[in-house]
């Protein structure tokens, strides 16, 4: 007869050992599973990030697009000063005497000035346009280097420093210079520095004072 003890711890011990053996192969199984989620979740958190810094860039460059836009708008909308038009109306009679006048005017030779190397002193040079005196002895001055200015040639006082529209011009760079002009004999030059608002100003004022603008 088979000792049925033995048996019954031989086959306890085995059931044992196999249990041992399918616990070690799950708990294996399970750190496996484990270390595969990390690196999932670790993978998952990268893409998360990465899609967060992109929609960030994204976000940025349309925010510096609309910065452009806003700012080529803005450049565009700028307010554009319209030039003020002058209305020189009617001259008045001392002018339209002055202009009659010019006619007795002298007609001045070309007083040429370009004593010395004529190849460089030449009259279409903007520096040898005005007159220079001839110095020191040697220097020739025959005809050919034009009349020189003499006081014979000036003009009457009467005519002397008007303009061909027949006033006296006064230069003008703001209002209260505009209140001193005699309108019957003066006409306004506003200076070359002053700036299109202003000068709209001036225009306006002189428009409605009836002065007249030469420029």
């Amino acid at each position: 007869m088979v000792n049925t003890k033995k048996t019954i711890t031989k086959t306890k011990d085995k059931t044992k050992k196999i249990k041992k053996k399918e616990d070690i192969k799950v708990g294996k199984k399970e750190t496996t599973n484990k270390k595969e989620n990390e690196i999932k979740s670790k993978e998952e958190k990268i893409k998360v990030n990465e899609e967060k810094n992109i929609k960030k860039e994204n976000k940025n460059k349309e925010a510096k697009e609309i910065k452009t836009k806003e700012e080529v708008v803005k450049k565009k909308e700028k307010k554009y000063i319209q030039e003020e038009k002058k209305e020189n109306k009617n001259k008045s009679k001392e002018a339209k005497e002055a202009q009659k006048k010019l006619e007795i005017k002298k007609k001045h030779p070309v007083f040429r000035g370009r004593f010395g190397k004529k190849n460089i002193r030449r009259k279409s040079i903007k520096k040898w346009q005005k007159w220079r005196k001839p110095r020191s002895i040697d220097l020739d001055r025959g005809l050919q280097h034009g009349y020189r200015p003499k006081i014979g040639y000036r003009n009457d006082k009467k005519i002397r420093d008007i303009h061909p529209s027949g006033y006296k011009e006064i230069r003008v760079e703001n209002l209260k210079e505009l209140e001193k002009v005699n309108v019957k004999e003066n006409a306004i030059r506003i200076g070359a520095t002053v700036g299109k608002r202003k000068r709209n100003e001036i225009i306006k004022k002189a428009n409605e004072k009836g002065i007249w603008v030469l420029n």
